[in-house]
């Protein structure tokens, strides 16, 4: 075992931050690998801090996943024999919901969101376990600070742990990373797809992504009767239902399922959809809404929690429990080429008000807060 030695700082020197890694040690680059690897590299940029990255004994076989995503140095890190080596004068971040047992340090971690207090977005064999972790990280564990991507997500915590009010800091997520694809040389778009031939929806598909509803509004909307729908994500809770209404639907040869795709082949499919729809019931923030605005897809999201208040105005937004209310706005946008060219530069002005850098200065204020 590789123990850390302890840092004494002088004024000037660097704040130490302990990086949670363990999520970045993934082959793909999902939603919590796309947060901590655009943050991270957004905050190296600051010459008063530096990382250490700790990594469990488990994920040690996947670390070299970590340098797809990020440049950090890695060390391993087994609670809580380790923990006494920890520098006191040091932060700690978990970036997945995580901090260690010990008050030797402070602990900031990033809770994306709480959607395991929902009913029915989560499976029940994992839900109550989900519950559990949550409140004995707010309550037990109790981190100095707590960061939230909205405040939707702040107020949703509040629910449930309002004596949490104090250590809850909110800071918005990036749009940017996106388009440092977005001049890559074009991707061949799979299959059947052509520029302006598909409506996109992107994001893992599962219960809280309202699939289900979106694919009998699809099917029952007339102005887009020559489109394809396409699905862009994994897998999640309950994806079989969407999977199984897909094959029953009246538009089911129009109707596709993409898994396992890099991140310039769905920048890709962002550029040429006719346009993205993400009507999901529940987000703590909801990556997908600001990475169709930053690469100008016109956009239907939901009017209601995250989805409503990252969207702004920039969106044409919808009741994501309501099909008429989803029919009618494929239907509006589908025939609609000045809507569709209005709601694109509105999202490129929305998109601009999300960066890293602006989050990562956000977060920076935490970590110098605690170290003072």
């Amino acid at each position: 075992m590789e123990c850390f030695a302890l840092h004494r700082y002088q004024k000037k020197h660097p704040v130490l931050v302990y990086w949670d890694a363990n999520a970045l040690a993934s082959e793909h680059a999902t939603g919590i690998v796309v947060y901590g690897a655009n943050l991270l590299r957004a905050l190296q940029q600051y010459d008063d801090l530096e990382f250490t990255g700790l990594i469990k004994l488990s994920r040690l076989k996947r670390r070299h996943f970590i340098k797809r995503h990020a440049d950090l140095k890695i060390k391993t890190y087994i609670p809580p024999f380790s923990d006494w080596c920890l520098s006191r004068k040091a932060v700690y971040h978990g970036i997945d919901f995580k901090v260690p047992n010990t008050r030797r340090l402070p602990r900031v971690v990033t809770v994306h969101d709480l959607s395991v207090f929902e009913t029915g977005l989560s499976d029940p064999r994992f839900q109550q376990r989900g519950m559990d972790n949550n409140r004995y990280l707010i309550n037990k564990l109790r981190p100095e600070r707590i960061i939230v991507p909205t405040e939707f997500g702040r107020e949703h915590m509040l629910q449930f742990f309002p004596e949490a009010h104090d250590r809850i800091r909110v800071i918005p997520h990036g749009a940017d990373q996106v388009l440092q694809l977005a001049d890559t040389p074009a991707q061949k778009l799979p299959g059947n797809l052509e520029p302006g031939n598909f409506i996109l929806c992107p994001g893992s598909v599962e219960e809280r992504k309202n699939g289900v509803r979106l694919i009998e509004a699809f099917e029952n909307a007339r102005g887009a009767s020559s489109q394809l729908l396409v699905f862009a994500g994994g897998q999640g809770f309950n994806h079989e239902a969407v999977y199984a209404r897909a094959k029953v639907s009246l538009a089911r040869d129009r109707i596709f399922f993409l898994r396992g795709l890099s991140s310039a082949q769905l920048v890709a499919l962002y550029k040429n959809a006719l346009f993205t729809i993400y009507p999901s019931v529940f987000e703590g923030f909801g990556l997908p809404i600001v990475e169709a605005f930053a690469l100008g897809s016109p956009l239907i999201t939901s009017n209601i929690g995250a989805m409503a208040e990252v969207a702004g105005a920039a969106a044409l937004t919808v009741d994501p429990y309501s099909v008429a209310a989803m029919r009618s706005a494929i239907d509006t946008l589908a025939t609609n080429s000045e809507l569709c060219r209005s709601l694109s530069e509105k999202g490129k002005l929305r998109a601009a008000q999300f960066t890293w850098q602006k989050a990562a200065a956000a977060t920076r204020d935490v970590y110098l807060e605690l170290a003072a």
